[in-house]
């Protein structure tokens, strides 16, 4: 298969699965941008180099609920509208919906 038909069905998938997909070039590589937003509204980008399966997939594997708190936190306007325990809320909720999606991303054939 070529890579622009495995692009072209990694970029169908995620925008089935809510998510907003924005290709780029970088190095020779294709890459893309996949945004979503938690169920609080928080925008996430996750920038994938390559855009691959894999690179998604160990991308939500490294998701720290904690870490995104902290660095969210940061932000004062992020903090007047969320508490911790609605951070904490949401973020576990996100990551549960980046775990499903990483297992359903799993069982899609590229070929």
């Amino acid at each position: 298969m070529s890579k622009d038909t495995e692009i072209k069905k990694l970029t169908e998938f995620f925008e089935n699965e809510g998510f907003n997909v924005h290709l780029f070039e970088q190095d020779g590589e294709q890459c893309a941008e996949v945004e979503k937003w938690t169920n609080g509204g928080v925008d996430m980008i996750f920038s994938l180099q390559p855009f691959t399966k894999k690179s998604f997939i160990d991308r939500v594997d490294d998701f720290d609920v904690d870490e995104e708190i902290e660095v969210h936190r940061q932000g004062q306007d992020y903090k007047n509208a969320f508490t911790i325990s609605e951070s904490l809320n949401d973020f576990n909720d996100f990551k549960e919906l980046l775990g499903d999606t990483a297992s359903k991303l799993k069982k899609v054939s590229l070929d």
